[in-house]
């Protein structure tokens, strides 16, 4: 006979999450598990198991004790599940209601949680579920809103915020960044030689001997680490930047002078990467974008070309002139001249010391156009001011007379300020040393380290019929 009352009891698994916070504030292991084991015995249930998960977060069910009850469940034999309060299953509305509807209820097994005093066997039970789902996830969004809020305050105060992961060349060390000197020489190396033209090879094999050991070096790695505005003493939170505490590694001179080079390489759209000139050709004509195209000739043969976008249409927003009829140039002849000349560089020394007494750089034709009428407005405002101190007139006439070329002068200033800060030029030695490299690239380099090469080289090249003009970066 005692069998079979025993069989014939509902059989519950018990289930107690806490965080360590909130053992604090009276969710403990202990209480938990107690008051639920009196509810059993008070609603003469059979309690087969309690499963305990200490200091887990309630916005994942990725438990162990959650997951071995889980499987509890589906093994069936199981009536229901007690919890001593809903948000102890989860804190995500779309996480509760999986484990009600499709793993409980899917299984034959009600849910209960005990200070709601409702369950699923009930049709009001039924209804209040997915209600009192709705105020955990609530609850789940506050807390994470004060926790991001906090992460701000923190940025804004000049603190990093990574959970203790650090940029290389730091440590976190009680909640701060602090220089690790020896890996600090290896990054300010690579700033360095990057920016003054070094192909991507040698920077990776400085960054292996810092101790990186990642395979993404060669491509998008190296690119985070030198766009990384920790390295001049800035900190982060959401895509903000905030002047840190920390010590700045590099300067802001050399981080914007690498800022450069690399906008230079990410002017090229990503899918076409693999082409050595996209980019950075022009139509002489009617001043649009060459681009990269290949066309099947015959069932074994693909034969690859730079055409004007006005020419071919395939881009209204970068058409200029629908009646273009430039030159199409065949990939490999393009690249090749290009190739040459650079190699022409690199082996001829006389040849760069020409190109570089060549004609002026058009932003050097601007500067000079704006110095000049700087000087202009600035002596016409100097003889306003010698007739005023002569007494041959009088002062609201000077500042009439002078108040337009006041505005005039600071617009003149600030232009001449773009101009400089815009300035991506090398200098002869920087293109020097960057050509130094080019015959090693050529014989045993990436596709990578040669795109930087000619990125780092040449501004533009502008195509007119069979004229090709290479617009360097250094004359």
């Amino acid at each position: 006979m005692v069998r079979k009352k025993m069989k014939n009891k509902t059989r519950v698994l018990l289930y107690v999450r806490v965080s360590t916070q909130e053992q604090v504030n009276g969710y403990s292991i202990g209480e938990q598990s107690e008051r639920l084991q009196q509810y059993a015995a008070a609603m003469d249930w059979t309690v087969i198991h309690t499963y305990i998960d200490p200091g887990f977060s309630g916005s994942s069910i990725d438990r162990p004790a959650l997951q071995e009850l889980i499987r509890t469940v589906r093994s069936g034999n199981v009536d229901k599940v007690v919890v001593y309060k809903l948000d102890r299953l989860s804190r995500s509305q779309k996480d509760t209601l999986y484990l009600i509807e499709d793993v409980f209820l899917a299984n034959g097994t009600d849910f209960v949680s005990m200070s709601e005093n409702f369950d699923t066997s009930t049709p009001f039970g039924r209804a209040m579920i997915g209600l009192l789902a709705v105020f955990a996830q609530l609850e789940r969004e506050q807390i994470k809103e004060r926790m991001q809020l906090g992460r701000v305050a923190r940025a804004k105060a000049g603190l990093y915020n990574a959970s203790g992961r650090a940029a290389l060349g730091y440590d976190y060390i009680d909640g701060q960044l602090v220089i690790n000197e020896y890996q600090a020489v290896y990054v300010k190396k690579v700033f360095e030689l990057f920016a003054a033209g070094r192909a991507i090879r040698p920077l990776c094999d400085l960054l292996l001997e810092a101790g990186v050991t990642s395979t993404l070096w060669p491509n998008r790695a190296l690119k985070t680490l030198l766009s990384n505005r920790h390295y001049i003493g800035e900190v982060s939170f959401a895509g903000q930047w905030y002047p840190g505490k920390h010590e700045p590694i590099i300067d802001k001179d050399l981080f914007d002078k690498v800022q450069l080079r690399l906008a230079q390489y990410d002017e090229v759209p990503r899918g076409s990467r693999e082409h050595l000139l996209t980019g950075l050709v022009y139509c002489g004509r009617c001043g649009a974008r060459y681009f990269y195209m290949s066309k099947k000739d015959g069932p074994d043969r693909i034969r690859t070309y730079y055409t004007c976008y006005s020419r071919q249409k395939v881009a209204k927003n970068l058409v200029i002139d629908p009646n273009c009829k430039n030159k199409i140039w065949r990939a490999e002849d393009l690249e090749q001249l290009v190739l040459g000349e650079i190699r022409k560089l690199a082996v001829d020394r006389e040849y760069l010391d020409r190109l570089t007494e060549a004609d002026p750089d058009p932003d050097d034709r601007k500067l000079d156009a704006l110095q000049s009428e700087l000087d202009s407005v600035t002596s016409q405002i100097s003889r306003y001011m010698d007739l005023y101190a002569l007494g041959s007139i009088r002062i609201d006439d000077v500042d009439r007379a002078i108040t337009p070329l006041t505005a005039r002068r600071t617009a003149i200033e600030k232009q001449i300020r773009q101009v400089r800060e815009t300035d991506d030029r090398l200098s002869k030695a920087d293109a020097a040393e960057q050509l130094k490299e080019f015959g090693d690239v050529i014989e045993n380099g990436s596709y990578d380290d040669l795109r930087l090469i000619i990125t780092t080289l040449i501004r533009k090249i502008v195509i007119d019929d069979k004229d090709v003009t290479i617009y360097w970066r250094f004359n």
